[in-house]
């Protein structure tokens, strides 16, 4: 009876054990597994498509995170590498191998290593770094599921031109001050001179006319501004046929009364040349250079502006 059965029960198992799951309706076995074989064969075209699908969405993922300019790196819950696009592997100097290895393998910066832990316990966390002379932020941003920390995304946005930007706009806002405390400076000096009556009647039209030159200077510094913003926003400032020694003459009289304080001597030579240009700015540049040398000059010293054709 062993034997027997034995020998049923391995002829009604062979057809189970020589199923061909990869194409279930193509088995001639029994009749009752058919419902089951069919049931396989839908679970089988749902996994199929579930995998197309998410291979599908991979290489969406792949070639928009191809193209990016930032770099973007996917970290899990052990700050191991899920995903590092190509403007990471360069910003990192790593390749795609390094995918499932430990973040710190290619970051081992203690302050990255600080900002990754501070982001994945307090959400998020922003650090900016230099490379290759070139400047970074790092935004961290901490990965949940159903209330779980299930990793962490970082994302390196190049902000050179933006760091670079604020501080040319933190140099002209200096520049500016500077700019407009001169002029201020001259009128409310010879202000004071007449307020004190230090002026002899026959100099009054003298220092009544610095005044006004240097009020004139302080307007055109403010239209200036006010040119320099709409260049800004893309309008050119008018140009102009200049004569440069008439500037130079103009820039080197109304530092006259700075040159007298210091007993430096101010001379200026040579001949009409005209160029197109904004005539503000041109004044602004002798009259800056001219002031420099002044202010850093000896006592007794001079101050000799030529104008040489070359």
């Amino acid at each position: 009876s062993a034997l027997l059965a034995r020998r049923v029960a391995r002829h009604i198992v062979k057809p189970l054990n020589e199923l061909d799951l990869e194409h279930p309706l193509d088995n001639d076995t029994y009749e009752e597994l058919s419902p089951l074989l069919g049931r396989i064969n839908q679970q089988r075209r749902q996994i199929d498509a579930q995998l197309r699908e998410l291979q599908r969405k991979r290489d969406e993922f792949a070639q928009v995170t191809g193209s990016m300019q930032e770099g973007l790196v996917l970290l899990n819950e052990r700050g191991e590498i899920l995903s590092i696009n190509p403007a990471a592997q360069t910003l990192f100097r790593a390749d795609a191998s390094c995918v499932g290895q430990d973040f710190l393998t290619i970051e081992r910066s203690g302050e990255v290593s600080r900002a990754l832990h501070a982001a994945l316990t307090g959400g998020h966390s922003e650090i900016h770094t230099e490379r290759d002379g070139r400047e970074y932020q790092l935004d961290i941003s901490r990965i949940q599921s159903d209330g779980a920390v299930t990793g962490a995304v970082v994302v390196a946005f190049d902000v050179t031109e933006q760091a670079l930007a604020q501080r040319n706009r933190r140099e002209f806002t200096a520049n500016v001050s500077h700019e407009l405390k001169t002029p201020l400076q001259s009128i409310m000096g010879s202000a004071e001179l007449m307020q004190n009556g230090l002026v002899k009647p026959e100099d009054m039209p003298v220092f009544l006319n610095r005044i006004h030159d240097e009020a004139a200077r302080l307007v055109s510094l403010i239209e200036d501004i006010i040119r320099l913003s709409q260049l800004d926003e893309g309008e050119p400032m008018p140009t102009e046929t200049v004569d440069l020694l008439e500037v130079t003459r103009e820039a080197a009289e109304n530092l006259q009364t700075a040159a007298a304080a210091r007993d430096v001597t101010v001379t200026v030579e040579g001949q009409p040349a005209e160029l197109e240009g904004v005539r503000r700015l041109l004044y602004e540049i002798v009259y800056n250079l001219c002031d420099n040398a002044i202010k850093y000059n000896v006592t007794g010293g001079r101050v000799d502006l030529s104008l040489i054709h070359i």
